[in-house]
């Protein structure tokens, strides 16, 4: 990233109100599409059950696929919203950071403050994390590795290395979309995203941003 050309520069607090509106339109856009999918797959698989029972209602097994079937549809869908209420839970720690945002022509960089003005980094949960560290950080996957805000913070100057931002630079792997009070950038290789409030920002710089961000989905 070329960090050269500074274009803006803003510190910002993100309302815990605006953290659970971002991820509910976060689970709408990425996460509901393939549980409805999944949900249909399933009700076709035990609609061909329910039709071998009917035929045949000796058919034992077919009783127990069917119950299976809606088991997992309802055990995705529970998934779904459970994780939405821990996560807030869990936003709560955070509700009063500072973030501070630097935009360049090619990308942008991020990095968090605690209220009392130190500085941490984030740690990643991978998919390859065991899964017993794993199921302690999270409630689930539900297309959505873990949310930034909710990971474990470690404050900067650790092993006595300086803390750098996190930098995010254009491309194919990161997706922004425009909603009515934030831009969320959100980062398909490390299925997290970031917040950034449009009333922190002038008109003009929003333009400005709308331009960098290329055509950003209008919600």
């Amino acid at each position: 990233m070329n960090k050269q050309e500074l274009l803006l520069s803003r510190s910002y607090h993100i309302p815990l109100a605006m953290f659970d509106e971002a991820f509910r339109l976060f689970q709408k856009k990425y996460v509901y599409p393939r549980n409805i999918i999944l949900t249909l797959v399933l009700l076709a698989v035990g609609g061909v059950y329910v039709h071998a029972v009917i035929k045949d209602s000796s058919q034992t097994l077919g009783y127990l696929l069917i119950v299976v079937c809606l088991a997992m549809i309802l055990i995705t869908w529970y998934n779904t919203f459970k994780l939405r209420r821990s996560l807030h839970e869990a936003l709560k720690e955070i509700e009063n950071d500072i973030y501070e945002l630097r935009v360049y022509p090619d990308g942008i960089t991020v990095l968090a403050r605690d209220a009392d003005g130190s500085a941490f980094t984030v740690a990643e949960v991978r998919p390859e994390t065991p899964a017993q560290e794993t199921e302690e950080k999270t409630d689930g996957e539900n297309g959505f590795q873990q949310i930034f805000p909710e990971q474990e913070k470690q404050p900067a100057g650790a092993d006595g290395m300086s803390l750098e931002p996190t930098e995010i630079e254009f491309g194919s792997n990161v997706k922004i979309t425009e909603y009515a009070e934030f831009f969320m950038v959100y980062l398909t290789y490390m299925k997290n995203f970031y917040l950034i409030p449009k009333k922190e920002f002038s008109e003009d710089e929003l333009t400005k941003l709308r331009g960098l961000f290329g055509r950003s989905d209008q919600q």
